[in-house]
């Protein structure tokens, strides 16, 4: 019981070590304190941040401010939700689970928050507000890619942000490209596709000039699905990918002999050779 308490009063005096400051400077969040910067922050934490490294108990520090967090998120405390990720994600660079829920809380949950903040008129303000805190979450999560190169489902996820959030149509498709490469689990079918129709939908919004690649990105795919299908479940692949690969085909112009749909025979249903 004596080593427990002694645990537990430790952690606390961790938490508090790292949380005052911030508790301090925050001010019950107010506005006027906009998004911190990363480099301001570590500096701040400095002495916290130490003691927790020192002390070997930085997951059990950073459980109690991920506890902290999620409070601060129900309360709409944004700005205190935001630090408490920050040093969350620096105790435990690896956890991939923090740098998705992190990003994720700041880039959808505290940007909507912004963009309908009641407490802001005008709506200049607000939409300023909102690029900020998805900014804040992209950046962390880019954070937890340089962590974690490796782990694919951090590069899908930054791929989901920079879609739906920061409308880079074309920094999605590459991201989710490079999720593709390192997937190894049984998500890479889903994957596949899903960079596929990012990689088409940045051609045809932003640069023309990916088209051919897409072309080829769908091509090669059906013939991957062709190559892991017996012959006789060859005609009920993918219609969607064919039609797409049949619609490309008469944008570019492809050459007959190289299509994979030739205009005079509809139907693909035995690939030709490669």
């Amino acid at each position: 019981m004596k080593g427990n308490a002694a645990l537990i009063a430790l952690v606390l005096a961790l938490a508090g070590a790292v949380k005052v400051p911030f508790e301090a400077s925050m001010a019950a969040d107010r506005p006027s304190n906009r998004l911190m910067l990363s480099v301001k922050m570590r500096e701040q934490i400095g002495q916290g941040l130490s003691l927790a490294l020192l002390g070997g108990v930085r997951a059990l520090g950073a459980d109690f401010l991920w506890v902290a967090a999620r409070v601060a998120w129900e309360e709409h405390r944004w700005f205190t939700m935001q630090q408490n990720f920050e040093i969350v994600t620096l105790l435990q660079p690896r956890a991939i689970y923090f740098w998705d829920m992190a990003s994720w809380h700041l880039a959808w949950n505290a940007s909507h928050a912004a963009a309908n903040d009641p407490a802001e008129p005008r709506m200049a303000m607000r939409v300023r507000n909102q690029r900020l805190w998805i900014t804040a979450g992209r950046e962390l999560l880019e954070r937890g890619i340089q962590n974690n190169p490796d782990n694919a489902y951090l590069h899908e996820r930054l791929g989901w942000l920079l879609h739906d959030k920061a409308r880079d149509l074309c920094g999605a498709a590459d991201a989710t490209l490079k999720a593709v490469k390192l997937c190894k689990d049984w998500r890479i079918d889903y994957l596949r596709r899903l960079a596929g129709y990012w990689l088409e939908e940045c051609a045809r919004e932003v640069a023309p000039a990916r088209l051919r690649e897409a072309y080829d990105y769908w091509r090669d795919l059906w013939f991957k699905e062709h190559a892991s299908h017996p012959p006789e479940q060859w005609d009920t692949i993918d219609k969607n990918i064919a039609n797409r690969i049949q619609k490309l085909e008469n944008e570019l112009a492809v050459p007959d002999s190289e299509r994979i749909f030739p205009k005079n025979k509809p139907s693909a249903s035995v690939p030709p050779a490669r």
